[in-house]
C-alpha cells in the first residue's frame, strides 16, 4: 500500500475567499463545477488580476473570484482577454469565434459578470478556417482581433470589417497582433506581415507585406522594439521592421509577454525566460506541474497564465495557485454519487465533494490509462474504487492500492449487502468479487468469458450490464454470493419485440430505476426492461417507450434519434438522458412526458456531449460531465426519508421578492396539501421522491394572500402525518 500526493487548493498569503454555496439552493438554480486550470491569458488592471483559463475568468486581488458561462460569459473555451481602458470594457474571446463583451467602469461590477454582451457575427459567419479568437489589440479607436481564419476589426461593439492578409489564402490563421508605432503587425504561419494602420487600404492584402518567412507564434513590442518568436523557437527583434536581429533561440515556444515594467517573458513548454534578465528565469514555479503561458506583472512579482495549474502568482519568491475551488479536472470520464457524496474520475486524477460546496481532490499513477467507472462503498463512504484497464484502484483515507492487476476492469458495483463486484472484459476470470478481508474471488462467469463487460447496474438481484457493442449481460451470484455453484449469467441481444424488426449498432448508458426498470440509453434512443421475476428463465423483452406527437393518432419513440450515452434516476424515479450531441433530458417516472430539456445554446451546459451524469440524493442537484467540464443543476427532487422528522419548508416567511417555496426531507412521494388558516385549499401535489416546490399561487393561478399557511404532509398510506406552519408575507 502506497501514499498518493493529495492536491489541495492553495491559498494564496491566507486570504483567499472561496465562496460557499447554500445549503439550500433554490430548484432550477445552475452553479459550475469546473476546474480553472486551464489558463490561456493573464492581465493587471489596477490593483486586480484577471486570468482567462478555458473554463472562466478568475479574478484576483487578494480574493479570488469567478465567473464562467453559468453566470456572466457565454461561452466555454476562453482563448483571449482585453481590459480597454478607454471604455471600460473586458473583451473575451472564444475558441468557436464568439466574443463578449463585459461593459463596466466598475471593475467590481464586471466581476459580478453584469451588463454582458454577446457578438457572435463572426462565430456564425461561413468560413473553412478556424474561427479562434486568437488576440485582442487596441488600435486608435478600434479593437483589431486576430483569429484562426482572419483579422476583424470591432468599433462601438460591432464588427466592422473582416479580412485576410494574404493574397494566396483567404482564410490564413492570424496568431498574433502588435502595434510598432503606426505599423500593425501579424504573426502567421506563413510569415511576419504588416501594414500601415493609417492605411484606408488594409482591407486590401496587398496592403499588407511579409517581413519574416515561417511560422511566427506570437509578438510583443518592449521598450519600442518589435519581437518576434517562431515556431522553430528563433526570437528576432527589429526596431526598423527593415532589419532583424537574433536574439536567442527557445526549444518549444509557446508565447511572448511584454510586461508593464519593461521585461520580456518567452513562456516555452519547459520554461520562462526573461529576456535580458536571466536572473529573472523561472525554471520551475515548486509546484505539482509546470505549463506556463502569459505573464503579467503583479504588485511585488509576476502572475503567470498556467495551461495546467490556471493562475499561479509569485510572492516573496515563492510561487502559489490562486485558483477557486473545483475539481481537479473537467475531462470527467465517470461520475458517482452515495448519500451526498459526489465523486469524479478523470485521467489521473480523482475529485471528490462531499459537503455540498467544497471539492478535494488526489492524483494518483493508479488512474492513468482512462479510468472506466467509479463506485463509493455504500457500507464505508470513506473508500471509493475506480475501474481501470489494469485492475480495480481503491482509496480510502489517502492510502491507495491496486487489485486484481492484469484485468481489464470496466465496470464495478455493490450488491445490497455492500459486497463489491468487478466484470473484466475479454477474460477466462470475467467476474471478481471481493471478500470482507479485501480478498478477491474470481469465478468462471459462464456466458461472459472473453466479453467486453461494462456499466453494470443492479436490478433487484441481478447485475444488467453492457457486452459491447450492442448486447447485454445479465448476471446474478445467487442466495449465497460466497457459493458459485448457484450464480447465474447470460448474453442477450436488446430486443423490443419477438416480431418487431428492431436492432441497435451500440448501446452507451444502463441504469435501475427505484422499480428494477432497466432504462437503457443506445445509439437509437431509449429502450426500457420491466422488472423481471427471474430475467434468466427466458430472452429478456424491452420496450420503446412512445411519446405523442402534434398529429393525433401518432407517436415517435423517446430520443429514438439520439445516441443517449447517459442515464440516472433522481429521488422522483423520473429518468434524465444524456446524448452525444444534444444535451441532456428529463423524462416523467413513465418517460413519456418530457420535463426539461438543456443544451449548449438554451443553457449553462458546456457542450452537448454528455460523458455522464449524477444526481445528488440529500440536494437534488444534477451533476452533468460533458466533454469540456461539469456543471450542477438542482431539480426539485431528492430521495425519499423514512419519517417527517427532518421536513424542512423554506423560504419561511416567504417575502415579497420571493416566487418559490421548497419543502424538503419529506417521506417518499409524500402526499402535501396548503390550505389558509380556515381550510380552503390552495395547493396539492404528491412529492418528488423526497421534496416538492410551491410556487406560491392558488388553484386560480394568483399568488395568495398574505398570511399564515398550513402544509399538511402524509405518507403514502396517510399513516404519518405531520403539519408545517408557513408565513406568506406580500
Amino acid at each position: 500500500m502506497k501514499k498518493e500526493s493529495h492536491i489541495f487548493r492553495l491559498l494564496l498569503l491566507a486570504v483567499l475567499v472561496l465562496p460557499i454555496a447554500s445549503l439550500a439552493q433554490k430548484a432550477g438554480a445552475w452553479r459550475d463545477h469546473f476546474a480553472y486550470t486551464q489558463g490561456v491569458d493573464v492581465l493587471v488592471q489596477g490593483d486586480q488580476v484577471i486570468c482567462a483559463t478555458s473554463a472562466g475568468l478568475i479574478f484576483f486581488d487578494g480574493e479570488v473570484e469567478k465567473i464562467s458561462k453559468v453566470a456572466g460569459l457565454s461561452d466555454f473555451g476562453l482563448t483571449a482577454t482585453l481590459y480597454d481602458a478607454p471604455t471600460g470594457c473586458l473583451f473575451v474571446g472564444y475558441d468557436n469565434g464568439s466574443i463578449d463583451v463585459l461593459r463596466s467602469v466598475d471593475l467590481r461590477k464586471i466581476r459580478q459578470g453584469n451588463q454582458t454582451k454577446n457578438i457572435d457575427t463572426w462565430r456564425r459567419f461561413v468560413t473553412h478556417g478556424r474561427k479562434a479568437i486568437n488576440r485582442f489589440l487596441r488600435v486608435d479607436d478600434m479593437i483589431f482581433v486576430a483569429t484562426g481564419a482572419q483579422i476583424l476589426e470591432i468599433k462601438n461593439e460591432e464588427i466592422r470589417a473582416n479580412y485576410s492578409i494574404d493574397e494566396n489564402n483567404d482564410t490564413l490563421a492570424v496568431h498574433d497582433l502588435a502595434l510598432l508605432g503606426n505599423t500593425i503587425a501579424a504573426a502567421t504561419p506563413k510569415g511576419l506581415y504588416v501594414a500601415d494602420k493609417n492605411s484606408a487600404n488594409r482591407f486590401n492584402f496587398s496592403s499588407w507585406q511579409r517581413k519574416l518567412t515561417g511560422n511566427v507564434v506570437s509578438l510583443a513590442v518592449s521598450n519600442g522594439t518589435l519581437y518576434a518568436l517562431q515556431a522553430n523557437g528563433a526570437l528576432q527583434a527589429t526596431d526598423d521592421l527593415q532589419s532583424f536581429v537574433a536574439k536567442g533561440s527557445y526549444p518549444n515556444p509557446r508565447a511572448l509577454s511584454a510586461t508593464a515594467d519593461g521585461d520580456l517573458w518567452v513562456a516555452t513548454k519547459a520554461a520562462l525566460y526573461n529576456v535580458g534578465h536571466p536572473q529573472k528565469n523561472v525554471l520551475s514555479y515548486g509546484l505539482p506541474s509546470f505549463s506556463p503561458q502569459k505573464v503579467a506583472v503583479f504588485k511585488s512579482g509576476v502572475c503567470i497564465a498556467d495551461a495546467a495549474l490556471g493562475l499561479v502568482a509569485s510572492s516573496g519568491g515563492a510561487f502559489v495557485q490562486a485558483q477557486p475551488n473545483g475539481p481537479l479536472k473537467n475531462q470527467t470520464l465517470a461520475l458517482c454519487e452515495h448519500g451526498g457524496k459526489i465523486v469524479a474520475v478523470a485521467d489521473g486524477a480523482l475529485s471528490t465533494m462531499e459537503n455540498k460546496s467544497i471539492w478535494t481532490g488526489i492524483t494518483s499513477s493508479l488512474l492513468t490509462n482512462a479510468p472506466k467507472a467509479v463506485a463509493i462503498n455504500p457500507k464505508n463512504a470513506a473508500e471509493t474504487l475506480v475501474a481501470t484497464p489494469d485492475g480495480v484502484a481503491r482509496f480510502s483515507g489517502g492510502a491507495a492500492e491496486k487489485s486484481i492487476a492484469g484485468e481489464d476492469v470496466r465496470t464495478i458495483a455493490f450488491d445490497p449487502n455492500g459486497t463489491l463486484f468487478a466484470f473484466a472484459s475479454q477474460s477466462a476470470t470475467p467476474v471478481w468479487q471481493r471478500n470482507a478481508d479485501g480478498s478477491w474471488n474470481g469465478m468462471a462467469g459462464g456466458n461472459l468469458s472473453g466479453k467486453m463487460l461494462r456499466k453494470a447496474s443492479l436490478a433487484g438481484r441481478t447485475f444488467w450490464g453492457i457486452a459491447e457493442p450492442n448486447q447485454l449481460y445479465l448476471y446474478s451470484s445467487g442466495a449465497d454470493p460466497a457459493v458459485a455453484d448457484d450464480d447465474k449469467a447470460s448474453v442477450a441481444p436488446v430486443r423490443v419485440s419477438v416480431d418487431e424488426t428492431f436492432s441497435v449498432g451500440s448501446v452507451y448508458a444502463l441504469a435501475a430505476d427505484r422499480n428494477n426498470e432497466v432504462w437503457l440509453g443506445t445509439d437509437k434512443g431509449v429502450v426500457v426492461y420491466s422488472a423481471f421475476s427471474d430475467p434468466f428463465a427466458n430472452v429478456p423483452l424491452g420496450q420503446r417507450i412512445k411519446i405523442p406527437t402534434e398529429i393525433p393518432g401518432q407517436a415517435a419513440y423517446l430520443l429514438q434519434y439520439e445516441r443517449v450515452t447517459a442515464v440516472a434516476v433522481d429521488g422522483g424515479n423520473r429518468k434524465w438522458f444524456g446524448t452525444r450531441d444534444a444535451g441532456v433530458f428529463l423524462q416523467s417516472k413513465d418517460g413519456v412526458e418530457q420535463l426539461h430539456a438543456f443544451n449548449a445554446q438554451n443553457s449553462p451546459l458546456p457542450s452537448n456531449n454528455v460523458v455522464d451524469i449524477a444526481v445528488n440524493s440529500q440536494t437534488g442537484e444534477v451533476i452533468f460531465a460533458t466533454d469540456k467540464g461539469m456543471v450542477g443543476f438542482y431539480g426539485d427532487a431528492i430521495a425519499g426519508k423514512s419519517g417527517f422528522d427532518e421536513v424542512k419548508v423554506y423560504p419561511n416567511p416567504v417575502r415579497p421578492d420571493m416566487s418559490l417555496v421548497t419543502i424538503t426531507n419529506l417521506m417518499e412521494d409524500a402526499s402535501v396539501k396548503i390550505t389558509d388558516v380556515s381550510g380552503n385549499l390552495v395547493f396539492f401535489a404528491t412529492a418528488n421522491g423526497g421534496s416538492i416546490t410551491w410556487n406560491v399561487q392558488n388553484l386560480g393561478g394568483r399568488r395568495v394572500a398574505t398570511g399564515v399557511y398550513l402544509v399538511f404532509l402524509a405518507d403514502r398510506l396517510g399513516k404519518e402525518t405531520k403539519v408545517v406552519k408557513l408565513l406568506v408575507v406580500n
